[in-house]
């Protein structure tokens, strides 16, 4: 700031002077006055005499003088003083002030004086920030905590590029808000400090996967092939390997990696039996790619686990159906959340045998779908409620389906669901 404010007042400076120095120089600069000039023409004549006399071409210098010193005489004007240019300082003041005052207008009202004031407010409050987002200190955590503290990191980052921790916070800030562009440049930024860090590596490989790009993709999978050859024992960085191959709808491939985190993690572990449930994912797609349509088992019948106890964030889900809709006693209902910008996987699902009208469900991360992708960690989601008539959660004619807007991250709230929509 102390920059910017240094860069204005120069600005201005330079500005007023464009207006008083040409009154300056006008103050200062002087007529040519009559008397003057005729001396000047004196002089000359004077010296044209000498040299003429010199080579005997005057017959009389004296009288030659004399007639030039007349001549002189009669040419003085009456006024003997010279004339000058008197302009006061005081001329230039209002053109002074003028420019000043709209400096200071145009900056009010193109420099966004708002927010840099809020800016400089977020700065001040970065020690607070950070113990609300980085340690839960001071209640729930909002989508614009997260945008001050991404703002207020930036701004540290600015002053401090060599900070390591702080370009991964920028990247998982990033990637908490959705933002692609933040996460991408964060993760660059930190991996270029510190490209042995698991945690680093991953939030890198992780932005470069979700460019979308064919050759972001295959640089993202080098990066987790090289790190787990240097330490295979990185769980993170195995988990993040799967969903790639899943995400690919390699199932197979996503299988063996699950499998190989296995004899990784305590079988009496909550990780365990994720892992467990989603490797039976990936084996019921594969199973549906092999069995003929109609004899397909619904991938979320295989992963869902009904009446789990809650873990994180809990949505509750009444589910209705519009008047005038038949539902026969043998049917079912899929409920599941998907994230708005995210995979296309369900990130937690519910299956609810033959339900009655109005029917309340519950979602949170104890009804994820397969490892590393829970509810809690994936941004903004929508809410997809199905009723299909032959336990099927794939689309078929005939099924009815109603759907809710974006629900924001970590708002736990009830959210109701009309089926109405004939697919």
């Amino acid at each position: 700031m102390t920059v910017f404010w240094l860069a204005a007042a120069v600005l201005t400076l330079l500005a007023v002077a464009v207006v008083v120095l040409p009154l300056w120089r006008q103050r200062d600069s002087r007529s040519v006055t009559q008397t003057e000039l005729n001396k000047t023409l004196y002089k000359d004549r004077l010296i044209e005499i000498e040299q003429e006399n010199a080579q005997g071409l005057a017959e009389d210098s004296s009288v030659l003088v004399s007639e030039l010193q007349h001549n002189l005489l009669d040419d003085i004007p009456e006024e003997t003083g010279a004339k000058r240019s008197a302009i006061s300082p005081w001329v230039a003041l209002p053109g002074v002030v003028f420019v000043v005052a709209i400096s200071i207008g145009m900056y009010i009202k193109l420099g966004s004086a708002e927010k840099v004031q809020d800016w400089q407010a977020i700065v001040q409050k970065m020690p607070e920030l950070s113990n609300k987002v980085l340690l839960g200190q001071g209640g729930e955590v909002s989508e614009q905590d997260l945008n001050e503290f991404a703002l207020g990191l930036r701004t540290k980052l600015h002053n401090d590029p060599s900070d390591t921790r702080g370009w991964f916070l920028l990247a998982k800030v990033g990637q908490a808000l959705n933002r692609l562009d933040i996460m991408t440049d964060a993760a660059e930024q930190a991996y270029m400090r510190d490209s042995k860090s698991a945690n680093i590596i991953a939030v890198y490989a992780q932005s470069l996967f979700y460019s979308g790009e064919p050759s972001e993709q295959a640089r993202a999978e080098r990066l987790l092939v090289l790190a787990l050859q240097q330490d295979s024992s990185q769980l993170e960085l195995w988990s993040l390997y799967a969903f790639m191959a899943l995400e690919q709808q390699q199932f197979q491939l996503a299988i063996d990696r699950w499998q190989r985190m296995l004899s990784l993690v305590d079988a009496d572990s909550e990780r365990y039996q994720m892992l467990q449930q989603s490797i039976e994912f990936a084996e019921a797609q594969i199973a549906q790619q092999q069995a003929p349509a109609a004899e397909q088992t619904p991938a979320v019948e295989q992963a869902v686990v009904e009446n789990n106890p809650a873990s994180g964030p809990s949505y509750s889900i009444t589910v209705d159906v519009k008047e005038g809709l038949e539902v026969p006693g043998s049917s079912f209902l899929f409920v599941f959340a998907k994230s708005v910008n995210g995979p296309p996987m369900p990130l937690a699902a519910k299956k609810v045998a033959h339900p009655r009208f109005p029917v309340t469900v519950n979602l949170s991360d104890s009804d994820s779908m397969m490892e590393g992708l829970k509810l809690s960690q994936q941004g903004d989601f929508y809410i997809t409620a199905r009723l299909s008539y032959d336990n099927n959660v794939q689309t078929i004619e005939g099924d009815w389906e109603g759907q809710s807007s974006a629900i924001s991250q970590g708002e736990e709230q009830a959210i109701s669901l009309l089926i109405d929509t004939p697919l």
